[in-house]
């Protein structure tokens, strides 16, 4: 393995605690369904649903056609489903045992269209207050019930998205809960039993055990964040699986007065020893956290700021009177700290973002 090289190190193990704890919240009958979209938010989805299928995960969550024909093609044979509609190639995911999202008529008529020649399994969207993919109970049990007469079509899933789930007022999510009930219960009146119902994301599979039906959503969770201090308080054992670290490439003395990086932004304070860090903005660092009091790293055990501005492909770490050499590792993110949660915040985002803007330059490792 390159060592010169970034390097983000997701533990499986500690995936198989975050499901463990996850699965140790749902009644026996309700599964699990994860989300590997976005790379499995940036853990690397072909190693992560591979394993995870091993765990025992009989459903993966995609966005893109793309990454469902991915999976497929890298052997993975658990359920896919795709969350967003898909308009074009659709004989090649019905040909690929992929479930489909329908979120309106003329989605629907695409799979049905597609599905001419083979069985295409599809789950309707339905808008319960999110207002971002499905249409509302009426119109959704007209979709449904155009699914139901076509030919080689199975309306296998019914299922929903909660927007704030993951914030101590309750009141929101339980009045999309209710629109789902409302949603049920106007199809079952027409006939029309679906098998599949789900509706909880990471959030919602903590605090919502009633929204847990057939399957559960749990995306961040899996891999050991959480989407909010609301949520982390209800699950304290989640742990995050994934260490980022990169490597010393450069160890100078820089005398007091002296100005590093672009814009001359940070002057050395005192005479201290500077370590130039293979990462930058490029493979995922917020440039907005430079001269942040947050931007910190890890190095021996002891944090140290990053200086100046963050750079394309390098940062610059004070590193005071520590004992630094070329190819030492730094730790930009762990679950020891920094974290990605902390720095997320810092830079006025979330864990998810700076997890899955990790680029094709950071190499990932299992252990």
């Amino acid at each position: 393995m390159l060592s010169g090289v970034p390097r983000a190190t997701v533990s499986l193990q500690t995936l198989t605690h975050n499901l463990g704890a996850l699965r140790s919240r749902l009644r026996p009958e309700t599964d699990i369904l994860v989300p590997v979209k976005a790379d499995a938010y940036g853990h690397g989805v072909v190693a992560t649903a591979k394993y995870l299928e091993n765990e025992g995960v009989l459903w993966f969550g995609v966005a893109t056609a793309g990454e469902a024909l991915e999976l497929r093609a890298e052997g993975v044979s658990s359920n896919i489903v795709i969350f967003t509609p898909v308009y074009n190639g659709l004989e090649d995911l019905i040909a690929q045992d992929v479930a489909l999202s329908v979120v309106d008529l003329q989605s629907a008529e695409a799979v049905i269209r597609a599905a001419s020649g083979q069985k295409a399994r599809v789950h309707l969207k339905v808008d319960t207050g999110m207002g971002r993919l499905g249409e509302g109970t009426e119109a959704s049990l007209a979709t449904a019930k155009r699914l139901a007469c076509a030919r080689n079509v199975e309306l296998e899933g019914l299922w929903t998205h909660f927007a704030c789930s993951d914030e101590p007022d309750r009141s929101y999510t339980e009045t999309q809960l209710g629109n789902f009930h409302d949603a049920v219960s106007a199809l079952e009146r027409e006939g029309l039993e679906v098998p599949l119902k789900h509706t909880a994301n990471s959030a919602a599979t903590l605090a919502y055990p009633e929204s847990h039906f057939d399957l559960v959503r749990p995306g961040i969770a899996v891999y050991g964040y959480h989407s909010s201090p609301h949520s982390a308080a209800l699950a304290p054992e989640l742990t995050p699986a994934m260490t980022l670290t990169a490597p010393v490439t450069f160890v100078k003395k820089v005398e007091k007065g002296q100005s590093l990086s672009y814009g001359a932004l940070w002057t050395a304070p005192e005479d201290t020893t500077i370590a130039t860090v293979r990462f930058g903005y490029a493979d995922g660092y917020p440039r907005v956290l430079s001269t942040h009091p947050a931007a910190q790293v890890r190095l021996h055990g002891r944090r140290c700021p990053i200086v100046g501005r963050v750079c394309m492909d390098q940062l610059l770490v004070d590193v005071g009177e520590l004992d630094v050499q070329v190819d030492d590792r730094v730790v930009l993110f762990a679950p020891e700290g920094p974290t990605a949660e902390e720095l997320g915040e810092a830079a006025g985002t979330i864990s998810y973002e700076l997890l899955v803007r990790l680029g094709a330059r950071v190499t990932r490792e299992y252990v």
